[in-house]
């Protein structure tokens, strides 16, 4: 299954530098997928539906009421391209220049996504989009605090993973 996913991954990010779709997000790393090694992989926006989706029903401080995201499991995608190592930190770089270093331990247990929709519409740059990091902001009071407002970095464009071998 994992070589199976791989494989559809690696056949996907050749489709998207034949010019079809944007590239979207870039994650950076020491990438170990099907017995290739890589420093950097770009995503489009097919390529990332395509991978485990997951959705989180949260309010925020951004809406008045609770909005439905959907988006890639980035736990999943993590394990996918890091199989065989052991995540420390995420440096969540976006479009409009914000930067933000995290140690991985402090969101994974709140199953962190890559949300692309609110409220089943595509996410646009107007609107935090095409990617916000998205957690479940209002189900555990540890949340509320400002550092994790902070971690849900909007127009999400680069992540850059460290990591060392398990």
């Amino acid at each position: 299954m994992k070589l199976l996913a791989g494989i559809l991954l690696l056949w996907l990010a050749g489709f998207a530098q034949a010019g079809s779709d944007p590239v979207i997000l870039s994650v950076y790393g020491a990438i170990e997928l099907d017995e290739g090694e890589y420093q950097r992989l770009d995503f489009t926006l097919s390529e990332l539906q395509a991978l485990p989706q997951a959705q989180i029903i949260t309010a925020h401080p951004w809406s008045a009421q609770a909005q439905h995201y959907k988006g890639v499991d980035l736990t999943a995608l993590l394990k996918l391209l890091f199989a065989n190592r052991q995540i420390n930190s995420l440096n969540l770089e976006g479009l409009n220049g914000f930067s933000m270093a995290l140690e991985w331990s402090k969101i994974s247990d709140f199953s962190p996504i890559l949300a692309w929709q609110e409220n089943e519409k595509l996410m646009s740059r107007r609107n935090k989009g095409p990617l916000w990091l998205m957690l479940p902001y209002d189900q555990a009071p540890k949340m509320q605090q400002a550092n994790f407002l902070h971690y849900m970095v909007w127009q999400l464009r680069t992540i850059r993973v460290y990591s060392e071998p398990e």
